[in-house]
């Protein structure tokens, strides 16, 4: 079991960190690939550019571009960065959101199953759905080493569920 450092303000006295990600970095493979694609394309319209609509041109070009790459690589990249999974001793905690920021708390003891979704392309990534005894589901999206923290709620749920007395 991997225990981190406690962080002040978030948990209780003998609350601790058992697990805590973003979500994997494939997340981040499309954003790449655009930013690629787009530098690509910037570079073949620049070179294609006549010398006629140079100075403007190359400017509104650049500026396309730069609105572009914030909408296709920037904001998927901020909205990875600012999202976060925590396993405590107690409870799970979902937080996401830059400028509006959410969270979910689900106590350990309310999970009433553990399971997970892959499809055939995310064999090594998928989604570890964690059903509680409330209205819904929560569903914690591409996370990474999928069958490590599985067997780590199994584990947290398990010991909750029997006092305490694992852990």
């Amino acid at each position: 079991m991997v225990v981190m450092r406690r962080r002040h303000g978030d948990l209780a006295d003998d609350e601790y960190v058992v697990v805590h990600c973003h979500p994997h970095g494939r997340v981040l493979a499309a954003p790449v690939l655009a930013l690629f694609v787009l530098a690509g394309v910037l570079g073949v319209l620049l070179a294609a550019l006549p010398s006629g609509a140079r100075p403007v041109g190359t400017w509104v070009l650049v500026g396309l571009f730069a609105v572009t790459a914030v909408v296709l690589v920037l904001v998927p990249v901020l909205r990875w960065a600012s999202t976060s999974y925590t396993v405590t001793s107690r409870r799970i905690m979902v937080r996401a959101g830059l400028l509006h920021r959410a969270g979910v708390n689900v106590a350990l003891n309310r999970v009433a199953e553990i399971s997970y979704r892959r499809s055939v392309l995310d064999r090594v990534f998928g989604s570890v759905v964690v059903d509680t005894q409330g209205p819904a589901p929560l569903q914690l999206h591409c996370v990474p080493d999928l069958a490590g923290v599985q067997r780590m709620l199994g584990e947290l749920v398990y010991a909750v569920g029997d006092g305490g007395q694992r852990v």
